[in-house]
């Protein structure tokens, strides 16, 4: 490569084509055509002409409103969800972390109001 390549380069460009030949291409699908002729770049000429058909392929349908549902259950499916011990072990949890902080703060309640009354009533 040589120096004037170098100077037209942006680190971008350069960052990301170290970057895409060291990952596994099991992790990145390749990218499509269009977006790959549009980070790759080119000469210039060729590179208008690329992008300008890039724009136009990377264009797609607005997907259905009610797609968002089916993703949604998708989503479900895949989430871990608790087995019946875990859950019953977790809300006796939250019960008793609800209970003593509870407790705490209406005993603090109950402690500075005694203190107001002392204060403001004279005692």
């Amino acid at each position: 490569m040589s120096p004037k390549d170098k100077k037209h380069k942006s680190p971008r460009r350069v960052a990301s084509q170290t970057e895409a030949s060291a990952k596994d291409t099991t992790q990145n699908p390749p990218r499509p055509a269009a977006l790959v002729a549009v980070s790759s770049g080119g000469a210039k000429d060729s590179g208008d002409k690329k992008r300008k058909a890039s724009r136009a392929a990377v264009t797609t349908k607005k997907p259905s409103r009610f797609r968002f549902f089916a993703d949604a259950f998708l989503e479900l499916k895949k989430a871990h969800w608790p087995t019946g011990k875990e859950t019953t072990r977790l809300s006796i949890m939250v019960f008793v972390v609800c209970v003593v902080v509870g407790a705490l703060l209406g005993g603090l309640d109950f402690v500075f109001m005694k203190m107001m009354g002392l204060v403001l009533v004279g005692g």
